[in-house]
């Protein structure tokens, strides 16, 4: 919480402090700096703590904050590690012109936020030659995931807190309005009535976001502010990487795959990883394969795959979701089995209840999308398919289930095929 504080005091030092009494600009310096120091003793790995360069919205506040405090208070010291720890995020983000936080309508929105401080650096420090030009190439992702049609991003993603960002808050949805308009036709990214939404907590972060803007929009291509209004041709497809050490393996970076249409979107993550759940480590957030569709009466359906198992295979395309459980080759002296199960999570429709017979042929009618499961795991496994008991993300869910056979033979595999309708 101190980093959030202090960045968003760096902003009143350098917009509004001629407003303030020079008394209290003493004491928030005092706080600023106290919270800088606080977080230094911060490091990955050492009793329990996760932040790793990796960390991507956390990593480049404390950045900012480093940069910042340590010239303003003259800490030499500080500075240093502020210069060092841009440069080893910095390190991270050039393996595949990723955030390693990758995709994330909360976490990416986050580390705009931060890295749209440079502007209040130090001309000669690390972060400000750098940032403009990871906010621009983020972006690029941002545009090539980005579904308009739905006004949401589309999936896979490491941590997300909903599916549709017209039901939740997402902080890149306050971003996207910033930069194509939407609030005065409800076409924003953001759900109406706001106040009261899914994690409006995060919307403290709005009175933020104006101030910062001439750090960030211009960086914004005419091609990305293009994509994020609309869809061009029948739909496209996009591959993107990214990593996370110590919980990835380098040589297994995470592999993204999606396919973007009007009132579709579909996306799948190759992981191999040394925890479940993602970096992480926390499978209500992380969604290695989901599909969104327009499912009428302005809702959007979602499926997800509840990740049980550290090395998974999800991969999409035009027609299909496959999600596959193969073993691990990052870490295999881990790999003692993988999970005996495979969980798809499905949204809840309005005007429609599925009953217990949904999918007994393997195949079924939802509002929107007709849906065709096929592969060895459904070929032969007993399955299970339940509603209400447990809610994601305050979101009641369909339990699809399979349960993988001992002894089944070749790699555990489902397809999900599809067809908007």
């Amino acid at each position: 919480m101190g980093l959030f504080v202090t960045t968003a005091w760096i902003i009143v030092m350098e917009e509004f402090r001629h407003l303030l009494e020079p008394n209290l600009v003493a004491l928030m310096k005092e706080s600023m700096y106290n919270a800088t120091v606080g977080d230094g003793y911060r490091v990955g790995g050492v009793d329990g703590d996760n932040l790793y360069p990796i960390y991507s919205n956390p990593w480049y506040m404390r950045v900012m904050s480093a940069t910042y405090v340590g010239h303003m208070m003259g800490d030499a010291n500080m500075t240093f590690w502020g210069n060092e720890w841009a440069r080893q995020g910095i390190a991270e983000f050039d393996r595949f012109g990723t955030l390693s936080e990758f995709n994330s309508a909360t976490y990416t929105g986050v580390t705009l936020f931060a890295l749209s401080l440079w502007g209040y650096m130090p001309a000669n420090s690390t972060i400000a030659g750098r940032a403009a030009d990871i906010v621009a190439t983020t972006w690029e992702s941002v545009g090539n995931l980005w579904n308009p049609t739905l006004k949401t991003l589309g999936g896979p993603w490491d941590r997300s807190y909903g599916f549709s960002m017209k039901s939740y808050f997402g902080i890149l949805g306050v971003q996207i309005a910033g930069i194509v308009g939407g609030l005065d036709d409800d076409s924003a990214p953001l759900p109406s009535p706001l106040v009261g939404s899914e994690h409006y907590g995060d919307a403290a972060i709005i009175a933020l976001m104006p101030l910062v803007s001439k750090f960030h929009d211009r960086y914004v291509s005419p091609t990305v502010r293009s994509k994020l209004v609309r869809l061009k041709g029948r739909g496209h497809a996009h591959f993107a990487q990214a990593v996370s050490p110590p919980f990835d393996n380098i040589a297994y970076p995470r592999n993204y795959t999606s396919w973007t249409q009007a009132g579709l979107s579909v996306g799948g993550i190759e992981v191999d990883s040394n925890v479940v759940g993602g970096p992480a480590i926390n499978p209500s957030q992380f969604s290695p394969g989901v599909i969104l569709w327009d499912a009428g009466h302005s809702s959007t359906g979602w499926i997800s795959h509840f990740s049980t198992s550290r090395s998974i295979s999800a991969t999409a395309s035009s027609k299909s979701l496959t999600i596959s459980y193969p073993p691990s080759r990052a870490f295999p002296s881990l790999d003692t089995g993988s999970s005996n199960i495979m969980t798809f999570l499905i949204s809840g429709f309005k005007h429609v209840s599925l009953g217990v017979e949904f999918m007994a042929n393997s195949t079924s009618m939802l509002p929107g999308l007709r849906l065709t499961l096929s592969g060895n795991v459904v070929a032969q496994s007993t399955w299970m398919f339940e509603y209400g008991n447990g809610a994601l993300n305050n979101l009641l869910y369909y339990n699809l289930t399979y349960l993988i056979p001992d002894g089944l033979e070749g790699v555990p595999e489902i397809v999900l095929a599809f067809e908007k309708i």
